[in-house]
């Protein structure tokens, strides 16, 4: 396709700066001054011209040793060309614009669970300072693909951001083990790694270690009463008192801090992940992108999450 085309945009191209050189020549009544203005050899300017009066087939200038002056179609010509021009500076500007302001659609895939406690409640602010943003959010636990399904940004939460993709670190999610009070006071609370068997647990299937929790150097096998793919279904079975739960501390922070639910088993460390915002390329980064961006990791870092 690459071989297709280039000729006919390498045409297009040659065509457009005669078509420039031209409209100078006109304007300044000389070839070596138009040379001056579009700061190129005189030469240059000459031999564009001539070019383009052989694609067209019409002599547009007549030329003299003192004045170089346009023919009846050079006028007609430069008439039109004034609007081309004109045209294309108007599409340059509007590109350039949104380049420079958070405008459009805004595509961002996000965990569904994140999305709901922490980006949703910052959506407001965002909008009411970007007001010619549209946001549509993709709730998916999965790994999007950023380009081949139209995402301008994910947010990944994971050990690793994948390759390939530009990251920036917003914040740290690290696991908790967490119960309700009441069914902490009826299985009693686990004190040691190896307490954990004699619980009920709840599992979260998309996390690594569904079936085994990593609690410092112990690697402890459990054998989940309740299995779910949903960390909202997750938050909820433990608040219910299902048993312990193994869980991203962003999503039960709020439920911690009112007592709703109690973290027990602080004293092992628990694997940690980084929350990543992740696009296919920060080259000419789209100022809606990082308006966003920018804004999320001021939220989280108001929210206390950790870098």
């Amino acid at each position: 396709m690459d071989t297709l085309f280039t000729p006919a945009n390498n045409a297009l191209m040659r065509a457009f700066l005669g078509i420039e050189a031209f409209i100078r020549v006109v304007e300044t009544g000389s070839i070596t001054a138009a040379a001056d203005r579009l700061q190129t050899a005189k030469s240059s300017v000459s031999e564009t011209v001539r070019a383009l009066e052989d694609r067209l087939g019409v002599r547009l200038l007549d030329r003299s040793t003192r004045k170089v002056r346009p023919t009846e179609a050079g006028r007609a010509f430069y008439l039109r060309c004034l609007r081309l021009l004109a045209d294309e500076e108007a599409a340059r500007l509007e590109a350039q614009a949104w380049q420079a302001t958070p405008a459009g659609r805004l595509r961002i895939a996000s965990p569904e669970c994140f999305t709901a406690r922490h980006l949703m409640p910052g959506l407001p602010a965002f909008l009411s300072a970007h007001p010619a943003v549209e946001v549509e959010l993709v709730e998916t636990a999965a790994s999007a693909q950023l380009v081949e399904d139209g995402f301008d940004l994910a947010i990944r939460i994971a050990e690793a951001p994948a390759p390939g993709l530009v990251v920036r670190r917003l914040a740290t999610s690290r696991v908790v083990i967490a119960a309700s009070p009441g069914y902490l006071a009826e299985r009693g609370t686990p004190i040691k790694a190896a307490d954990v068997a004699a619980h009920r647990c709840i599992g979260f299937s998309p996390l690594p270690w569904r079936d085994t929790w990593r609690l410092g150097e112990n690697s402890v096998p459990v054998r989940p009463v309740l299995l779910t793919d949903n960390a909202e279904s997750l938050r909820a079975a433990a608040l219910a008192g299902v048993g312990l739960v193994a869980i991203p501390d962003w999503a039960v922070s709020d439920a911690l801090a009112s007592g709703s639910l109690q973290r027990v088993l602080q004293s092992y460390d628990t694997p940690a992940s980084g929350i990543f915002a992740a696009y296919p390329t920060n080259r000419l980064m789209a100022p809606k992108v990082r308006a966003f961006v920018d804004h999320v990791a001021a939220l989280l870092r108001e929210r206390g999450l950790p870098p």
